[in-house]
């Protein structure tokens, strides 16, 4: 259930970030909650194999939604779970400036890992400074986002967690 509710979360968050993209002038600006979501796991207690396999599926929506060759974004998606997962386990840090600060550290590394496989793969890719801009616009958005997203990352955690309780204590 706990899976499916983090599930159900980026998939509503894709449609509002797809919903957003058409409907505002400068779609470069958009945040990537679902990015934020795959980040909560990995600097949170998930264990790596449930935590990768959410980041997998949440990717794959993502290469969906987005229209990508199936797989970038299913490949950023599972590569940040497994980078904040270290960086969770080194740093020990909390707090809402930390979750800002490291959202738009990893959004940058996401960007660059995607316009890199994007620029190996795509014949017409365009100017590099154009899509360098948007990377850091979407790494900030999402940053600005991050908090709230955390926040009910954390709530849908904590009725799991009473879930998970009160079926030890009825055993």
């Amino acid at each position: 259930m706990h899976s499916l509710a983090i599930l159900l979360s980026a998939f509503v968050f894709l449609v509002l970030q797809s919903t957003l993209a058409h409907l505002l002038p400068w779609d470069q600006v958009v945040p990537n909650a679902a990015l934020v979501i795959a980040l909560h796991m990995g600097i949170h207690d998930y264990s790596t194999g449930k935590g990768a396999i959410l980041a997998f599926l949440i990717g794959y929506f993502m290469d969906a939604f987005a229209g990508s060759p199936i797989g970038l974004y299913t490949f950023v998606s599972v590569a940040i779970f497994l980078i904040s997962r270290i960086a969770s386990l080194r740093l020990f840090l909390q707090g809402w400036a930390f979750e800002i600060f490291i959202t738009f550290f990893l959004a940058l590394v996401a960007g660059v890992l995607t316009l890199s496989i994007r620029a190996l793969f795509d014949q017409d890719f365009g100017s590099l400074l154009l899509h360098a801009k948007i990377v850091i616009f979407r790494a900030v958005a999402t940053a600005i986002v991050a908090p709230l997203v955390y926040k009910l990352m954390k709530k849908i955690d904590l009725v799991h967690a009473k879930r998970a309780s009160r079926a030890r204590m009825m055993m």
